[in-house]
Formats: structure tokens, C-alpha cells, sequence
């Protein structure tokens, strides 16, 4: 078994890029478990969008949270797309 400190080098570090009509590129990123932690982060950073812009005034919007792993590398896309319609 691994060292503690072998272990935590050995997790994948995933960054997300955010694309909503701007690009912002994660250059920090964060060290993960696996894959599926990933994705729930990056539901979660598409979910906190739709809520702020909501929140804003705005009636939808469209996210795309670009995952990767290194350079050229990317392993998930999320996009997310909202639409709020109120009837008159």
C-alpha cells in the first residue's frame, strides 16, 4: 500500500474551464478521486450559475464546463442550458 502522501500525489487533478459567453480558464483546479467526483463538481459549478443568474434577473442563460485533466486533455463535458418562462 502506498504512503499517505503517495496516495494524495496519485489522485487525478482536474480543472474546469467556464464558457458562458466568456471563456474562463480554471488554472488552479482541484486534486479529486475520480471521475465521478468530477462530475458532481462541475454540476455544481453549472447549478451555482443558473441560481446567481437567476438570482440577477435574468430569465436563462447557457453554461458549458469544460473538464481536463492536462492540456488537450479533456475528460467531461457539462453544458447547461435554461430557459424561465412565466405565462402572461
Amino acid at each position: 500500500m502506498l504512503p499517505p502522501e503517495d496516495r494524495i500525489r496519485a489522485l487525478p487533478h482536474y480543472y474546469f474551464d467556464i464558457h458562458d459567453g466568456i471563456h474562463i480558464t480554471d488554472s488552479l483546479g482541484q486534486t479529486l478521486p475520480d471521475l465521478e467526483a468530477a462530475k458532481t463538481e462541475a454540476t455544481r459549478i453549472a447549478s451555482g450559475f443558473a441560481a446567481r443568474t437567476a438570482m440577477l434577473g435574468s430569465d436563462g442563460g447557457a453554461l458549458n464546463v469544460i473538464t481536463w485533466t492536462a492540456p488537450g486533455v479533456v475528460v467531461m463535458k457539462v453544458r447547461l442550458v435554461f430557459n424561465i418562462e412565466i405565462p402572461r
